[in-house]
């Protein structure tokens, strides 16, 4: 999560959805002490700094928090009069990335598990069963209404992205953040794993329009 008092905005991060390039462009226009604690680590009373605009509060926002979550903790003016947007990604693409980012990145909780999958088919089978988490939790309430005003898209990352600036009154450009170096995602999957994604990821595919051969 990325929020500006000064531009009124908060940008919902799905993890592996390009957010730490949005974060990276954006992050300048968060309140200065939130910056900071981010920066050190250091709570911000620790600091000795007081939070300007009062309705931070310094919470500890998790950086992956839902729109949902978001919107019970923050004032009502503050939720409802910003500009919120969150990014997304075909469902089949978003498995390979996320698989490819948990046994390159060492330090991730998951790395050994993940790692003594012999495969990725049995990655897949493992996430449709017993870890799934579907992208429209991010940015939907209790009721499966959207409760962002944005929605891009990583296949139309840039334009999508252009469009948020304008909304938000800025001049920003989107550096190449954890990109990692693979196939294209359609050589991961046979029939199987891709009807598994489709089966199991239905409700994000639908939401979003996806197909496979997005």
């Amino acid at each position: 999560m990325l929020i500006s008092f000064s531009h009124r905005f908060i940008f919902i991060h799905v993890y592996k959805v390009a957010g730490s390039s949005i974060r990276k462009a954006l992050g300048k226009y968060e309140p200065l002490p939130v910056r900071l604690k981010r920066i050190t680590g250091i709570s911000l009373k620790k600091l000795g700094l007081l939070d300007p605009e009062k309705q931070l509060n310094y919470r500890n926002y998790d950086t992956h928090i839902t729109a949902k979550e978001l919107k019970k903790s923050l004032p009502k003016k503050v939720y409802d009069g910003f500009f919120k947007f969150a990014f997304v990604r075909n469902p089949w693409d978003w498995q390979v990335s996320l698989y490819h980012y948990m046994l390159r990145k060492t330090t991730h909780y998951q790395h050994e598990f993940i790692k003594s999958f012999e495969s990725f088919d049995q990655y897949i089978e493992w996430r449709v069963t017993e870890d799934k988490h579907l992208q429209k939790e991010f940015v939907t309430d209790d009721y499966g209404n959207i409760i962002v005003d944005f929605i891009g898209k990583i296949e139309s990352l840039e334009k999508d992205f252009d469009y948020v600036c304008k909304k938000i009154g800025i001049r920003s450009s989107l550096p190449h953040e954890n990109r990692s170096q693979r196939r294209d995602y359609r050589s991961y999957y046979n029939e199987r794993t891709k009807q598994l994604i489709y089966e199991h990821f239905r409700e994000d595919i639908e939401l979003f329009n996806y197909t496979f051969d997005e």
